[in-house]
C-alpha cells in the first residue's frame, strides 16, 4: 500500500527571534537557518519515516532548491515521480519563532497555486486499492475536491489537513475519511468556540473521524460512536514549527500500515512531542529507528 502526498514543497527560511515584532518595528534575530519544507513534503517524510511507502505529488521550479527537494525525498526513499517542474521559482516561506516555541509563518506559493491535480500529474494510474490520499490546505479547493473526488470512485481512503485554511471546504467534507485539524481549524470550519463541539458539527457535516489536534494537551479522536482524548508527553518545547505536520504524517503512515487509531494517534503525538523538543523543521522530526521505538508505548497505552 502507498500513501500519496498531493500539496506543496518549499525553501524554509527559519529566523529564531526573543519575541515577533510590532507593527512596524525592527529587531534583529538570534539566528536563521534554511531547510526544506512545505506541508507536503513535510508530511510526506513524516510518513515514511513512520515506515509508510510514499510518493509525493507537488510542483517545485526549475531551479536549485526544486533540485534540493528532488534530492531529499531520494535520501528519504519517497518515490519523486509525481514532481511537476514548473517556470517558476520554488515556492518560499519565512518562519519566525519566538522565545517560548511559537511561530508565524509567511509563505509565497506561486508553484502551489498553478498546480491543479489531478490535471497534469499521473494520480490516475498511481492510485491502487488499499492506498490512501493525504492532501493539505497549500492547494486551491478545486483540486483538493478533484482528487478526492477521483480517489472516492476508486476507493481509496483519503486524509485531509486544512491547512491554512483558505477556503470553504463544505464541499470536500464528504469525500474525506478523516479529518486533522488543531484547535483553531476545527473552530473556524465548525463554527464554534468550542474545538470538540465544532469537530462533532463537522461529524455532521459527512466526515466519519475527527481528529483535534491540541498542542500540549494531546489530541483527541472523534467519531460518532464519542470521543477519546491521547495526553501528550510532557516536554521542554523549544519549537513548535512543524509539529502538526509531524503529527499528521506519522498518524497517515501509520494508519496505512494497519495501525488503529487508537495506536497511531497516541504514536504521533509522542513523535510529535520529541519534534517541539529539537530546533528547526524537517531537521526536528525523529528518524525511523524513533518513531519505531514509540510504537510499542502507544500499544501498551491501547491495550490498557
Amino acid at each position: 500500500m502507498t500513501i500519496h502526498v498531493v500539496g506543496n514543497a518549499c525553501l524554509d527560511t527559519l529566523y529564531r527571534l526573543e519575541r515577533f515584532p510590532e507593527p512596524g518595528e525592527t529587531i534583529v534575530a538570534d539566528g536563521m537557518a534554511e531547510d526544506l519544507g512545505g506541508k507536503g513534503l513535510n508530511q510526506a517524510v513524516a510518513a515514511a519515516r513512520a515506515g509508510a511507502r510514499v510518493c509525493l505529488f507537488a510542483a517545485i521550479g526549475s531551479d536549485r532548491p526544486g533540485e534540493a527537494v528532488a534530492e531529499r525525498l531520494a535520501a528519504e526513499g519517497i518515490d519523486a515521480a509525481g514532481l511537476v517542474r514548473l517556470d517558476c521559482p520554488t515556492d518560499r516561506s519565512m518562519i519566525q519563532v519566538d522565545a517560548a516555541g511559537e511561530n508565524t509563518i509567511v509563505s509565497v506559493t506561486g508553484c502551489a497555486d498553478r498546480f491543479a491535480p489531478p490535471q497534469g500529474t499521473d494520480l490516475d494510474g498511481a492510485l491502487q486499492a488499499g492506498d490512501l490520499l493525504l492532501m493539505q490546505g497549500n492547494l486551491r479547493i478545486a483540486a483538493v475536491r478533484d482528487c478526492f473526488t477521483l480517489a472516492r470512485g476508486r476507493g481509496i481512503g483519503t486524509v485531509l489537513n486544512p491547512s491554512p485554511i483558505r477556503d470553504s471546504y463544505a464541499s470536500v467534507l464528504p469525500l474525506t475519511d478523516l479529518l486533522v485539524v488543531n484547535r483553531g481549524e476545527a473552530c473556524r470550519l465548525g463554527g464554534d468556540p468550542d474545538p470538540h463541539r465544532a469537530a462533532q458539527t463537522l461529524l455532521r457535516r459527512g466526515v466519519p473521524m475527527v481528529v483535534v489536534t491540541l498542542g500540549a494537551a494531546g489530541a483527541s479522536v472523534l467519531t460518532a460512536e464519542g470521543r477519546q482524548d491521547h495526553p501528550a508527553p510532557t516536554v521542554a518545547a523549544i519549537d513548535t514549527a512543524g509539529a502538526g505536520d509531524l503529527l499528521c504524517g506519522v498518524l497517515a503512515g501509520l494508519l496505512d500500515l494497519g495501525e488503529t487509531v487508537e495506536t497511531a494517534l497516541p504514536a504521533a503525538i509522542r513523535a510529535a512531542a520529541i519534534g517541539v523538543t529539537r530546533p528547526g523543521v524537517l531537521s526536528s522530526f525523529p528518524n525511523r529507528a524513533e518513531i519505531e521505538a514509540i510504537l510499542p508505548l502507544a500499544r501498551g497505552g491501547a491495550e490498557r
